[in-house]
């Protein structure tokens, strides 16, 4: 499973059992979000939890970095699956780039951001999966 943690909501994508392909979930709320992660792991028996970090473009750890370093330790006291963090830079454009692919039009839209977010954890999970 791949997490896109974001202020407002969390993108999620999940593999398929065969570990070949991601699939985007739907995205959920940030707040209160930890219940709804335990039980995706639950039902689609998650062996790993990978958290896109977002880096500067210098490589360095900015402030949203540490936001999702947070909730990493949050997530971590209720979840006892294993948790990597994995750079999430260039994940939204490739997520963007591939949405205008399928046929999604006007992405940019504010109602869209949730598809984005888990689109953008689609590919960072795709990214990991092709590194096995």
């Amino acid at each position: 499973m791949a997490l896109d943690v974001g202020n407002v909501r969390i993108g999620v994508a999940a593999s398929d059992p065969t570990q070949t392909i991601s699939t985007p979930l739907n995205s959920l709320p940030r707040k209160n979000s930890i219940s709804e992660i335990k039980e995706i792991c639950s039902d689609r028996a998650i062996v790993l939890i990978l958290v896109g970090m977002p880096y500067l473009p210098s490589g360095k750890l900015g402030t949203q970095a540490r936001i999702t370093e947070a909730f990493i330790n949050e997530l971590k006291i209720s979840i006892e699956i294993p948790i990597q963090t994995a750079d999430e830079r260039m994940t939204t454009i490739e997520a963007k780039i591939r949405l205008k692919e399928s046929g999604y039009k006007n992405i940019s839209k504010a109602g869209n951001k949730g598809i984005i977010d888990s689109a953008a954890a689609a590919v960072l999970l795709d990214e990991y999966i092709s590194s096995l």
